[in-house]
Order: C-alpha cells, then structure tokens, then sequence
C-alpha cells in the first residue's frame, strides 16, 4: 500500500513538472524553425501599461475652495452727482468717477469668491458759486462674485460690494473782509456696486476681469465754519477692469 501510495504521489510530481514545462517557451523552437527555412514565431507580446490622460495645455479658471488671489481694480465712468450746497440749493455736476483698488481674494466655498479692496474713490462736487472741487477719499469695499464657467478659461461673475469710504475737499470761503481762504471739509460715505462680469485666465497665474458695473454712493460733507452737513448721492453705471494674480 505504501509503495502505491509513493509511486502516485511520483506520477503527480512528474505529471505537474511536464505541465510547467508545456507552458513555457521552447528555448529551440526558433533554431529549429530556422533549419527548416521556416519563419520563427514572433516573441509573446509585453503587457504596456495603460496609458495616462494628457493634461490640457490651455489654463483654467479655477473655482476650487481655499485659493488666493492678488491683483488690483479700476473702475470708470462719466456720470452725473448731485450734492447739497451752503445755500440751501441741490448742484447736479456731470463727472468723471474713478475708482482704483489694490485687491485680495479667496474662494472660501466651491465658486464663491470673497474680496477685500482698498484704495482711493474720486469724482467731483459744485459748489455755491458754480466752481467744481475734486473729492478723493479712501475706499474699503468688501466684494462676493459667484463663478459660473462658461468654457475651460472663460467664467461669468455676477457680484456684490458694499464699503465705507473716508476722504476730504476743499472749499473756497469768502471772508467778510472780501478775502478767499480755502477750508477742508471731512467726507464719509458708504459705496456699493453691483457687478456682471466676465473672467479670462490668461495664463496658469494670471486672469482678466471686465464687463459693467453699477454703483452708488451717498456721502455726508461737514463743513465746520458754517456747523453744517451736507449731502451727495450719486447712481452711475460704470467700467470695471480688474487684473489678479492667483496662487496655485
């Protein structure tokens, strides 16, 4: 029984080795094939690796959370302002209104993008006596756009702004004594603005913003030599052209 037992378990071990053996090449079969004029068997093909997308070379606007940008504002418009006077009398002035802002963003949710601007506000006020004073103040505007993409490099950004702004003017005041002395009057004022805007990346970095804006403004003067406020209000539709750098 023994002996049956061990010449099986032979058999098997022969029978796997001959198996092993079938399955591999035939380190002559080319040789042979070649005496007998034959063509020899082409060598088995090797596994390639699957190949891997290649990424686009056009850049993208990103929408992606938690990115930085830097860049600046301009806005331009020439509009009209309507402003309160000593004499009681409301001046209408047709002007040009600027707007230039150095500007930080982050997109602080999938699209949704938050800036933060700071920079100068002018434009121009009539007087009493019919002559302009230019008003240049400091602005802080805090602005939200939704990123909606419309191709690979180009977006639209609807938006919202709303700051603060400080400043001063100068006024010409006539003295009793017939002499002109020019005084300096404070200005505070709230701007908002609302954007429809289109975004182009121009390269990996580098992004263009423009389309048209409208904005607003109301503002309180104080004149202290005569102990009184007055009041500016301007609506206007304007020219913002924004250029930001993003960090990848």
């Amino acid at each position: 029984m023994k002996r049956l037992t061990g010449s099986a378990l032979a058999y098997a071990a022969c029978a796997a080795v001959s198996l092993t053996a079938a399955a591999q090449p035939d380190p002559f079969a080319d040789y042979e094939a070649m005496k007998r004029g034959q063509t020899p068997p082409p060598p088995p093909a090797a596994s390639l690796p699957a190949a891997l997308p290649i990424p686009s070379p056009e850049p993208e606007i990103s929408t992606a959370p938690w990115k930085w940008s830097f860049g600046g504002r301009s806005a331009f418009s020439y509009t009209g302002i309507s402003n309160d006077t000593l004499l009681a009398e409301e001046q209408s002035n047709t002007t040009l209104f600027f707007r230039l802002t150095p500007t930080v963003g982050l997109t602080v949710y999938e699209r949704v993008l938050v800036s933060a601007s700071f920079g100068l506000l002018g434009n121009n006020l009539t007087r009493e006596d019919g002559s302009n004073a230019t008003s240049v103040a400091a602005l802080l505007e805090f602005t939200g756009h939704y990123i909606l993409p419309v191709t690979r490099r180009l977006a639209f950004m609807p938006g919202l702004g709303i700051g603060p702004y400080f400043g001063s003017n100068d006024r010409r005041l006539r003295l009793p004594d017939g002499r002109k002395v020019d005084e300096a009057s404070s200005t505070v004022g709230v701007a908002m603005s609302m954007y429809a805007m289109f975004g182009y990346q121009l390269s990996p970095n580098l992004s263009v913003r423009t389309g048209i804006a409208l904005y607003s403004l109301f503002q309180t003067e104080r004149v202290e030599s005569a102990n009184k406020s007055l009041g500016a209000s301007a609506v206007h539709v304007g020219l913002p052209i924004e250029l930001h750098f993003h960090v990848l």
